[in-house]
């Protein structure tokens, strides 16, 4: 996909090619997030991992990152899956599920931002 600058996203197009582009009425947000996983806690890092991706996969999202070398962390983007866009809501119920885990140590959860331009 093309990759627009700021400038280029408001440029006046057909409905066709804004959505083709995914740019207007047709833009997608995801968000950035971090977590670090206590490893006191009894779980293992793939355990870790298999249980938020449970959680991503049962919401229809995708998630692309992964962890660290040693084990602690996972961080990456969270998007929606099919050609829709996550909302604030999406965002709050992210929140809510790494606070119900035990073995999150601590977490980050990135503002909702353009999913396709403007990185």
């Amino acid at each position: 996909m093309k990759n627009l600058h700021p400038e280029e996203l408001n440029k006046p197009r057909k409905r066709r090619l804004r959505k083709k582009l995914r740019v207007g009425e047709f833009q997608e947000f995801g968000f950035e997030l971090k977590f670090i996983i206590n490893q006191n806690a009894g779980i293992t890092f793939d355990s870790a991992l298999d249980e938020w991706i449970d959680f991503v996969e049962s919401k229809g999202w995708a998630f692309g990152g992964g962890g660290n070398i040693d084990g602690k962390e996972i961080d990456g983007f969270l998007a929606n899956y099919s050609r829709s866009t996550l909302k604030e809501e999406d965002l709050l119920s992210v929140e809510e599920w790494l606070n119900s885990k035990e073995w999150v140590e601590t977490h980050q959860v990135g503002e909702l931002k353009d999913a396709w331009h403007g990185w």
